[in-house]
């Protein structure tokens, strides 16, 4: 009987000993930012430093001398499906700060994600360390335009119409509080698409509805030609949209383009 609660305890003292072993968690507790600051661990702050959806870079801030990272994974936010492993180095010129770096599948780029690098303390206290990553703006964007004014014929230019009326209509979730959205390009034609401006910083998701009449007989464009990029802490979304406006019949789309950047 004694050999037997000797051997229970051995037992005992082995879960409880595996169970003191897992590492402490720090989590992210501000969102889907591009700075996050941590109350413990070897981590003070990370930043996500990558300009890019399909690269992950990550700086991490120690909170002391001898406080260090070792290794990184990144998981999908919702399912916790692991998407990529993260290399942890030293970043260049610096004594102390360290950074995760990552490429990301294709098809996870608008997906949200989590960060958990495996870190320690000098006092050999180890943590897992997570960040919340967003994924790259999410884009819907309709555009489309009716004939207003007179169909104008040219035999040694492009034929146009020389008014017309563009609706849109413009969904965009930036996943991220500090996300923003301007125009890159219209050849001149103001639609303003943004509650009547070219562009909003600092918001998450909004709804932009736009209705405009453009005068085209000064210009005459043979198209209606718009870029627009929305971007957040960790990559980019840029929409293309082109109708021509040489047809007499109607004003179609004839480029229609999302590059998540």
């Amino acid at each position: 009987m004694k050999k037997f609660n000797m051997a229970l305890s051995l037992v005992a003292a082995f879960v409880c000993g595996g169970a003191m072993a897992l590492p402490n968690q720090a989590f992210d507790t501000d969102g889907f930012e591009r700075v996050t600051e941590y109350s413990q661990g070897p981590v003070a702050t990370s930043i996500i430093t990558s300009e890019f959806a399909h690269h992950l870079n990550v700086y991490l801030h120690p909170r002391a001398n001898g406080d260090s990272c070792s290794y990184g994974n990144i998981y999908d936010h919702t399912t916790g499906q692991q998407i990529a492993h993260a290399n942890v180095t030293r970043v260049p010129a610096q004594v102390f700060i360290q950074q995760a770096s990552a490429d990301i599948p294709e098809e996870f780029l608008t997906n949200n994600k989590r960060l958990v690098v495996s870190c320690t303390t000098a006092e050999g206290e180890d943590y897992d360390v997570m960040v919340n990553v967003p994924g790259a703006p999410i884009v819907n964007w309709e555009l489309k335009a009716e004939p207003r004014g007179e169909f104008v014929y040219r035999s040694q230019a492009y034929s146009y119409h020389s008014a017309y009326e563009v609706t849109s209509v413009l969904n965009v979730n930036n996943q991220g509080n500090g996300g923003s959205c301007k125009t890159l390009s219209n050849r001149g034609v103001e639609l303003g698409l943004f509650h009547g401006k070219d562009g909003k910083g600092n918001f998450h998701s909004d709804v932009f509805s736009t209705n405009v009449t453009v005068d085209n007989s000064e210009a005459t464009q043979p198209v209606i030609y718009q870029i627009l990029e929305c971007q957040n802490a960790a990559g980019k979304t840029m929409a293309v949209k082109v109708l021509t406006l040489t047809n007499p019949d109607e004003i179609y789309l004839m480029e229609d383009e999302l590059i998540i950047k």
